[in-house]
């Protein structure tokens, strides 16, 4: 159902509402509701002896932003020259806010002469991490009010601001309770409009411009360090503009910095990883409308605390296990610290930290586990695993953390807040949608795939280890990938592991190293923790290149029959790269995933993979499937793996990875 805009009026006062969400749930400013906005500001201006307007939002709250790709329609009013009604409209307008002001809401609030929060109003900014400004005149708007340090406090804080903190930063004027703002909204409208002092004025930093600018530099160096520190250069620019440029120059700034971000990779990747999460949401490769019963009773053996709780939570009664018995120990008391703070900051009363308490059970076995529904359990020895699987006999699912799984278990690979899960055996889907459920309890993602997190990282490897014997050296390896945003170069990481640790995962993916990987076993140089591996770690000193590398890696190379290549930093990148994309093509192919987008976010959590560059399936779709097929069939000569098969039908059909993806 499409929103409604409602126009009333009230002592020369045109009140205009905005429908609420709970008609649109999910909606924002898209174009129905643009063109009922704007035919209700056309129908309040005509009202005769207008003396102000108040914009306001039914219970709902306010509308928030539509896809900036999708949702554009030049007959349509864009929600920019909306607001340049409302900021040049020929009375005092009052913006009413309430619910989660955000996007498109932000933009109409700041267009606004007087802009009114109730105590339980939230502001947030999302669009700093889709490498985006909130736009339609909100930027500047902001900036040439409150200045452009405060802008940048409130543009980039990491979660959603209340209401008070929200007034302090300059994103409303006044905080007021339900029963009073409309009342107060009204009375300050008629009394501008009678003669009465203005509200604050919309270019008040411009009174001091200099003292606004010395105050961006301080906030520009608070934030250089940020999350957002990419945005930081662009929106001190545009605070300059708009402290220094008339009102509409300033305008004009922020729309071209606006479709240039929109333009840009990094916005692109991640806008992607966003939908991607969204997408995440429903475990694909599963039958459409399949549900979940609930589980009411798990059984979590050497668990996360922060799952423990998460659980407690949601009501769910949970035995709780962990071995050794000081393990146990030490769960059970960060559960009842965690749950006393959350009492003393007033999250849960008494009543309900004691509910959750008697719902947890500790027990010392897992041959004491009975009557669950589910065991997830993350055993640390061959002989906990035994007993595991022997108490998990009955009709209880056993879903196991970083082991392969027999047929009728399930598998968890959990790191960097995403679990990969999978089951043994075919029509086990039910029981994969309840553990989805369980991981959720404490905000974890879940994607479904088998093994994708190991087979993504041997691929990343065994990539690396074909770049050196190809002629870069490890170390310029690592250099190159880390420069372009990874977190940890593949030799470190491979060092960091351990040589049997990754020789362990090589067999498990159904790969082995080559020349490279085979020597180090043969000299013992095991990683980081033996003092040798890729690299030397001389004691008190970080890794250095092993002695004698130039001539160790000449030698595998004739014995390889490999002539050394110079190759460039970004075409190791471009080779990594490709291997990766392969090796998710392969998994597309052979059900090992199910999306995409899937894989992308197992590769921004076990790899370290750069959130601005989105993933390997999306760096895949930006050079072509055509490109990516060449490269990889130029690697099958240096023992790569051949392209999957679904390369060349996507060709043929001249499809991209995410298209009909679900």
């Amino acid at each position: 159902m499409a929103r409604r805009v409602s126009v009333q009026r009230r002592e020369g006062v045109a009140l205009v509402t905005l429908g609420g969400a709970a008609e649109d749930p999910g909606g924002g400013f898209d174009l129905a509701l643009r063109r009922a906005l704007d035919a209700a500001l056309t129908e309040a201006f005509a009202t005769p002896d207008l003396k102000a307007l108040v914009v306001r939002a039914a219970p709902g709250g306010w509308p928030q932003a539509a896809d900036p790709l999708t949702d554009f329609d030049a007959a349509a009013p864009s929600l920019a020259s909306l607001c340049a009604r409302l900021a040049d409209a020929p009375v005092p307008v009052v913006a009413v806010l309430s619910g989660q002001i955000a996007s498109g809401g932000l933009a109409l609030a700041q267009a606004a002469g007087l802009r009114l929060a109730l105590a339980s109003t939230q502001f947030f900014c999302p669009e700093p991490g889709l490498g985006l400004i909130p736009t339609a005149g909100a930027t500047v708007r902001l900036m040439r009010r409150a200045g452009g340090a405060a802008a940048l406090d409130a543009l980039l804080a990491p979660r959603p601001l209340d209401a008070q903190a929200a007034m302090q930063l300059g994103l409303c004027d006044a905080v007021a309770s339900d029963g009073t703002i409309e009342t107060a909204a009204l009375t300050e409208a008629l009394r501008v409009a009678e003669g009465g002092a203005p509200f604050m004025s919309p270019d008040a930093a411009l009174e001091d411009a200099g003292a606004a600018l010395d105050a961006l530099s301080a906030a520009q160096a608070r934030h250089d360090a940020g999350p957002q520190a990419a945005l930081v250069p662009q929106l001190v620019e545009l605070a300059q503009a708009a402290l220094v440029l008339p009102r509409e120059a300033a305008l004009d700034v922020e729309a071209v910095l606006y479709e240039d971000l929109l333009a840009s990779e990094q916005s692109a990747a991640l806008r992607h990883l966003s939908g991607a999460r969204r997408a995440a949401a429903r475990l694909a490769g599963l039958p459409e409308g399949m549900g979940a019963e609930p589980v009411a009773k798990v059984a979590l053996w050497n668990p996360p605390e922060r799952l423990v709780l998460g659980l407690l939570g949601r009501g769910g009664t949970v035995q709780l296990g962990a071995a050794p018995a000081t393990r146990l120990e030490a769960v059970l008391i960060a559960v009842a610290q965690a749950q006393e703070k959350a009492l003393a900051a007033g999250r849960i009363d008494a009543a309900r930290r004691d509910a959750d308490w008697a719902r947890l059970e500790p027990i010392v076995s897992p041959k004491a586990i009975t009557g669950v529904d589910l065991v997830l359990a993350a055993p640390t020895t061959a002989d906990e695993l035994a007993a595991l699987r022997a108490g998990c006999a009955g009709d209880a699912v056993l879903a196991l953390v970083g082991v392969t799984p027999k047929p009728g278990e399930l598998a968890v690979d959990r790191t960097r807040g995403l679990a990969v899960i999978w089951a043994g055996s075919t029509g086990q889907e039910r029981q994969l949608l309840r553990l989805a459920s369980v991981l959720r309890a404490d905000g974890a993602q879940v994607v479904h795939g088998t093994a994708l997190a190991l087979r993504l990282e041997v691929a990343w490897l065994a990539a690396a280890e074909r770049t050196v014997l190809a002629g870069a050296s490890p170390a310029q390896v690592d250099a190159a990938l880390t420069e372009w945003g990874f977190a940890e170069g593949p030799f470190a990481r491979l060092d960091a592991l351990g040589l049997p640790n990754v020789m362990a995962r090589f067999s498990v993916a159904g790969r082995q190293g080559r020349a490279l990987i085979a020597a180090l076993a043969g000299t013992g140089r095991q990683g980081r923790a033996a003092g040798a591996g890729v690299y030397d770690y001389p004691e008190g000193a970080g890794p250095q290149p092993r002695a004698a590398e130039e001539n160790w890696l000449a030698a595998l190379r004739l014995a390889e029959g490999i002539t050394p290549q110079t190759l460039s930093n970004a075409e190791i990148v471009a080779r990594v790269l490709a291997e990766l994309a392969g090796e998710g093509a392969a998994a597309l192919e052979t059900g090992r995933a199910y999306r995409a987008s899937d894989i992308d976010l197992v590769a921004e959590a076990s790899l370290g993979f750069p959130r601005r560059h989105g993933g390997p399936m999306f760096q895949a779709d930006r050079i072509g499937v055509l490109a990516l097929r060449k490269r990889l069939r130029a690697l099958v000569g240096e023992g790569a793996p051949l392209p999957s098969p679904r390369l060349d039908r996507m060709i043929r059909e001249g499809l991209s990875f995410f298209d009909r993806e679900s």
